[in-house]
């Protein structure tokens, strides 16, 4: 893994929290990001909590720490944003499931510390990150993705797909949720531009034979996700009332 400096310049991502509509085959949810750019970090929680009694009860969140800074390669210094830590929380069948993830610098391996109900799923373990220029928490995907100028070089080349490392935040605990990913802590991702309909930019990230579709504005606001094999999509709720009404 490629060690950040810090003569990054000021990211455009703009702070600021957003609210979706979280929709899978098991029913509708409430899903909102957080993003902060906080002194060479960025910040992103999310949320994802069902409306039950008037109350809203939650079922997921996370946190995701990434240090914003650059590299020098043969071609010039490039932007990176290097995932410092992570954690995770999740209820699966009333049980509260943890992931915490720390990078050890020194080691330069990821330290990943699991408490949870099953004893598989529990204990501190560490793993070697894999080579390459860009790594993203799962969470942090859009963020990332805009941070280290991928979104506007696929842009620029349209045809190219663009190698980027993808950190599982959720891991292991993905297992239990989505099928066919995050069998391990890091998994090779593709970032490919798709096309420019209207006013949205679309993209799709290939990862682990599947495709994730991600729709930007045209200043690179996430708009919408839709992971059409999982059955997942991630809409403004707007979206959603204009489908009932219609």
């Amino acid at each position: 893994m490629l060690s950040c400096t810090h003569k990054q310049k000021t990211s455009s991502i703009q702070n600021g929290i957003k609210i979706y509509s979280y929709n899978d085959i098991s029913g509708k949810f409430n899903f909102s990001r957080e993003i902060k750019n906080d002194n060479k970090k960025i910040i992103t929680r999310t949320l994802l909590a069902v409306s039950e009694g008037g109350n809203s009860k939650v079922l997921e969140k996370s946190i995701t720490v990434t240090q914003i800074g650059t590299v020098k390669l043969k071609s010039g210094r490039i932007p990176v944003s290097r995932p410092l830590a992570s954690d995770f929380t999740v209820w699966l069948e009333g049980k509260k499931y943890q992931s915490s993830m720390r990078l050890n610098e020194k080691e330069k391996n990821l330290v990943v510390d699991l408490e949870s109900p099953d004893p598989k799923w529990s204990g501190v373990s560490k793993y070697s990150f894999p080579k390459g220029n860009y790594f993203c928490f799962y969470s942090q995907i859009p963020d990332c993705l805009h941070q280290n100028s991928l979104l506007e070089r696929a842009l620029e080349k349209k045809n190219k797909k663009f190698p980027f490392i993808i950190v599982w935040d959720n891991f292991p605990f993905i297992q239990e949720q989505l099928n066919g990913v995050g069998q391990k802590p890091f998994s090779n991702g593709f970032l490919k531009f798709e096309e420019l309909d209207k006013k949205t930019l679309k993209y799709s990230v290939e990862v682990d034979g599947q495709s994730v579709l991600y729709h930007f504005s045209r200043s690179f606001d996430l708009m919408r996700i839709l992971w059409i094999s999982q059955g997942i999509t991630i809409v403004p709720p707007e979206e959603e009332i204009n489908a009932e009404v219609e």
